[in-house]
């Protein structure tokens, strides 16, 4: 992907064991390294039952974090100043599974299936039944949506008891069996007041309501074998992301009703997205401790970032922006020293060079090699055929004598090839 300016953007990233990272994204991919990166939390300091399950933003200017923990912590995170203030949600039983802001009131659920919302002067406590999710709607911050295994998509208005809508399974399958229920994850489709909610499950399934039209799902999308995770809105209507438990990454399209694009390099399981609208990117947190963030457009992995812990939540920071606290760990290359920081013109230059002392280089001390000692002459010994006479001064004579020892032994080999030849003809015989 070609981009003309390097934008930045502000990443949080929680984990499951109760880290808090901040990093600075640059669409100038070669920008990115480990010292945009820095921990907001101290990891020394984390318990095992502190792990980060919900992080919602808590302001339209996205200045705070509400932070959900596993020990039913609540914290509020101020990017700029740090941790606020700190609630604890021991109203019931569970971890924390959603919150949410409604003008000056808080909004926490718990896995146990109660929601309770209070402000400094009232409180309301709601048994919605056991949850694995819930979202408040960011169109009508007083509208809030929940489901979990066996619990059907409900949305709730807060001030009012019952539910204002309770979603309806579909009808028996071919075989005449209930067809399961476990919701996930649920999102508001947004510039629709609320009215339409799109929830997935670990069954399979990916399906859209619209609570002023039928209780059922007016569309319904099958993943076969694929247990879905987590849910968020694309970039165009009617469009949605779709994580899944065995790393697959897909965009679904609920007007056709069918998948539309699908995103590769997730290894574990997808647990939370987030997107980028200018440029279109999607970032993604996964099991196998990895931050990815894709192209929209050509699908391309174009960041991976490895982050040493179980990812559970990621937060895009688009309506501010936050400068990292640790200037001093981001290393700077340090400029070369020139002749004007030693203190000397450019005049003086040449007298400089010709007062400094000239060094000499060491010679390299060479090996003599030993001199060969004079080996004695070796004696020259006769010939097999005694033909060869070592005490002849005349080396004419010498040779001739050797050429006829050389014929004779020629002669000889010949005759016994054919005393071979012919025995072995007779024998055949």
């Amino acid at each position: 992907m070609l981009l003309i300016e390097d934008k930045e953007i502000d990443i949080f990233v929680a984990s499951k064991i109760g880290s808090l990272k901040h990093i600075k994204y640059h669409t100038d991919i070669t920008k990115n390294n480990k010292k945009y990166i820095e921990n907001l939390v101290d990891i020394k300091t984390l318990q095992k039952d502190e792990g980060i399950t919900r992080m919602e933003w808590s302001n339209a200017e996205q200045t705070e974090i509400l932070i959900g923990r596993k020990n039913q912590q609540i914290q509020v995170y101020n990017t700029l100043q740090g941790f606020t203030k700190s609630y604890t949600a021991d109203f019931a039983p569970g971890e924390v599974v959603g919150l949410g802001r409604c003008k000056r009131k808080l909004l926490a659920a718990v896995s146990s299936g109660v929601v309770k919302i209070w402000s400094k002067k009232t409180e309301e406590i709601v048994n919605v039944g056991k949850i694995d999710r819930m979202r408040v709607c960011a169109d009508d911050d007083a509208v809030f949506a929940t489901g979990g295994e066996e619990n059907d998509l409900k949305i709730w208005r807060i001030g009012e008891t019952s539910p204002t809508f309770v979603a309806k399974n579909l009808p028996h399958d071919w075989l005449q069996l209930r067809r399961p229920v476990w919701v996930t994850d649920l999102v508001f489709l947004p510039q629709e007041g609320g009215r339409l909610v799109a929830v997935c499950s670990r069954h399979g399934y990916v399906r859209l309501y619209d609570s002023r039209a039928q209780r059922r799902p007016v569309i319904a999308v099958d993943f076969e074998k694929m247990a879905a995770t987590c849910i968020t809105n694309s970039f165009d209507e009617r469009q949605v992301l779709v994580g899944f438990g065995r790393g697959q990454l897909h965009q679904v399209d609920l007007r056709k009703g069918k998948p539309d694009k699908g995103y590769k390099g997730c290894v574990g399981a997808v647990t939370d997205i987030a997107i980028v609208k200018e440029p279109r990117l999607i970032v993604s947190s996964s099991l196998d401790r990895q931050l990815r963030v894709h192209d929209y457009a050509s699908k391309d992995l174009i960041y991976k970032q490895y982050l040493t812990s179980k990812l559970s939540c990621v937060l895009i920071q688009s309506e501010s922006s936050t400068p990292l606290s640790r200037v001093d760990d981001v290393k700077e290359e340090k400029p070369e020293i020139g002749v004007e920081e030693i203190g000397v013109e450019a005049d003086d230059l040449d007298t400089l060079f010709e007062n400094m002392e000239t060094i000499g280089e060491k010679p390299k001390k060479t090996k003599l090699k030993p001199e060969p000692e004079e080996l004695p002459a070796k004696k020259i010994r006769p010939s097999s055929g005694g033909a060869t006479d070592a005490d002849l001064d005349d080396t004419d004579d010498a040779i001739k004598k050797l050429l006829r020892s050389t014929e004779k032994q020629k002669r000889k080999r010949e005759q016994k090839k054919k005393e071979k030849k012919a025995k072995s003809v007779f024998h055949n015989a």
